[in-house]
């Protein structure tokens, strides 16, 4: 009787803790969505700036450098990443710092690589550099996509909620159009 007592004790613990963690994960999200500062970050348009593969699409942004001293930084480190807006409203780069910020909560963590063209600047490798499209893996939707990136006069942003090390991506946008409705067209 004791042993059933205990094992009813250990199925009610992990049925809590399975109710318990899914639930703290989408109150964190839907908290960084209500107090996040929200950026528009522009993909680069060049060979590098995009590709689909299979259900994601791996994303180059326009602010992914930073001018540094060559001396004072390694290559391949973690580095803390702050930002703010331009004039047009787009995500910049504003500071990196090998220190975790204080006083702003406009950062995240990325991967510093020495430019290797002009290693006076950091190449950076932000955590939300990949974004997942359900059932877009056609090679119709590949091109359409490839064709999109090396149009100049197309705007591809990519719009993320951030709060210290902390972010929710939001919708990847062709122009003013959702990338999954853009995909869907082409099937």
């Amino acid at each position: 009787m004791k042993r059933n007592k205990m094992m009813f004790v250990a199925f009610a613990v992990v049925a809590m803790a399975q109710l318990f963690v899914p639930g703290w994960m989408i109150s964190t999200m839907a908290d960084i969505a209500k107090t996040g500062n929200e950026f528009n970050f522009k993909v680069s348009h060049n060979r590098a700036g995009a590709s689909l593969q299979g259900s994601y699409i791996w994303l180059s942004f326009e602010a992914n450098k930073f001018k540094v001293d060559k001396k004072d930084w390694d290559n391949n480190q973690s580095v803390f990443v702050i930002f703010d807006k331009d004039s047009e409203g787009f995500a910049r780069v504003k500071s990196v710092t090998k220190e975790k910020p204080a006083g702003t909560n406009d950062w995240v963590k990325a991967m510093a690589y020495l430019n290797r063209k002009d290693s006076s600047f950091l190449r950076l490798t932000y955590p939300f550099s990949n974004y997942y499209v359900p059932n877009a893996n056609t090679s119709e939707a590949e091109k359409a996509f490839d064709k999109a990136m090396n149009d100049s006069f197309k705007t591809i942003t990519l719009k993320i909620n951030i709060r210290e090390n902390q972010f929710l991506a939001g919708d990847l946008m062709v122009d003013s159009v959702k990338v999954s409705e853009f995909l869907k067209g082409i099937k």
